[in-house]
């Protein structure tokens, strides 16, 4: 499989590729003053750490953050999607406020994106409703497109899994909002675990059980938002892409303590055009062109080939990539008229609408699986009691 990527001159910056090499002195100063600047902040929050937010108020919903400390990637989104099923099997009601990074929402925000026909009350009453952005977003971009530029690619995963949200880059009027329109049982904070501004009733952080953190080096040298020890601020911790289920020596002395869990994902099903699902057996022998827009497009491209399929190439995209017409185009000269193309469930709202019709293009979903599931979901239980 040949592997083609289309990144662009911030990516190959941040990462010291080519010429931007030469900067590998000043991103080890910058990575200092980040880091220091992110431990004291971090380490005066730990220090006057908040006990539950129902604490005071029992009546108010379970604030779970999910979160993680490597830049990008990470599973957040599926395991939202996971922790949030669980919550609504057993009778709650889970609402996910977000940042909606990278989509117009963000700049209207509060914006609110419910799911189904949820009855909400006029806009006035200080919010936007999504559906009302969408046609803001460029007539000359299809429609899943104009969603996914509106709402931003992880929210439409969430509203199509029947997943309420909220959009606001203040995670308090977030919460204070999702209590307002929806009094949900648990409220969930896509993205928070560096968000110290709020307090949280658990605070779940992912780390990949292949490399929890990437070397330990911090932006911009290395990928990590913080020091590895910010894990110990953790309440739970769950170790994705996990094949066995041991911890990683590496981060033994920074999850000493802690609930553990062990969480792999799971291709559930394909999307077609048209939204139908379909098998993923239909892959089985079929050559193909993969493309992807995420922070680990190995992960995917492994996935599609464990299923039997015969990638001819796989083109990678910065993570959140927002294509155009020019990113289709080399695509189609490689798989020729006829070829497949499969992409990821978030990538597709954005890429779809761009390609000839009668194009066949896929989009892989995956779920998240996580060990002693029920155990987690008690644990939630608990702290809303």
């Amino acid at each position: 499989m040949k592997i083609i990527e289309r990144y662009g001159a911030g990516y190959r910056m941040l990462a010291g590729r080519g010429i931007w090499a030469a900067l590998y002195p000043t991103r080890i100063l910058l990575a200092g003053i980040y880091g220091l600047f992110v431990a004291v902040r971090t380490g005066r929050a730990s220090s006057r750490r908040r006990g539950s937010v129902r604490d005071s108020d029992p009546r108010r919903p379970v604030i779970v953050s999910i979160g993680n400390i490597e830049a990008g990637g990470g599973g957040k989104t599926p395991c939202a999607i996971a922790v949030a099923r669980g919550i609504a099997e057993r009778g709650g009601l889970p609402v996910v406020v977000t940042r909606g990074y990278r989509g117009i929402a963000q700049r209207h925000a509060p914006c609110v994106v419910p799911a189904g026909r949820a009855m909400l009350p006029a806009p006035g009453a200080g919010f936007v409703i999504g559906e009302d952005l969408i046609g803001s977003s460029g007539a000359e971009r299809g429609a899943l497109a104009r969603e996914a530029e509106a709402l931003g690619d992880e929210v439409l995963i969430y509203r199509d899994r029947g997943i309420s949200v909220i959009i606001d880059p203040r995670r308090g009027r977030g919460i204070e909002l999702a209590r307002r329109l929806f009094s949900p049982s648990h409220i969930i904070l896509d993205d928070a675990f560096q968000n110290l501004s709020v307090a949280k009733d658990l605070d779940i952080l992912l780390l990949d059980a292949e490399k929890p953190f990437d070397g330990g080096r911090v932006l911009p040298l290395g990928t990590l938002r913080e020091h590895p020890r910010g894990a110990r601020r953790a309440d739970v911790v769950i170790f994705t892409r996990a094949r066995e289920k041991r911890i990683p020596e590496s981060a033994l002395k920074y999850v000493e303590g802690k609930e553990v869990y062990f969480a792999d994902h799971e291709p559930s099903g394909l999307i077609d055009r048209s939204g139908e699902s379909i098998p993923l057996e239909s892959l089985a022998g079929r050559e193909c062109v993969l493309f992807s827009g995420i922070a680990r497009p190995g992960s995917f491209e492994r996935t599609i080939l464990s299923l039997g399929a015969k990638p001819r190439a796989a083109f990678r995209f910065v993570d959140h990539h927002r294509y155009v017409r020019e990113d289709i185009r080399p695509m189609l000269e490689e798989g020729g008229s006829d070829a497949l193309f499969v992409t990821t469930e978030k990538d597709r709202a954005k890429a779809i609408d761009l390609f000839p019709g009668g194009t066949a293009v896929l989009a892989l979903r995956v779920e998240m699986r996580i060990d002693r599931m029920n155990d987690l979901l008690d644990l939630l239980s608990t702290s809303s009691s």
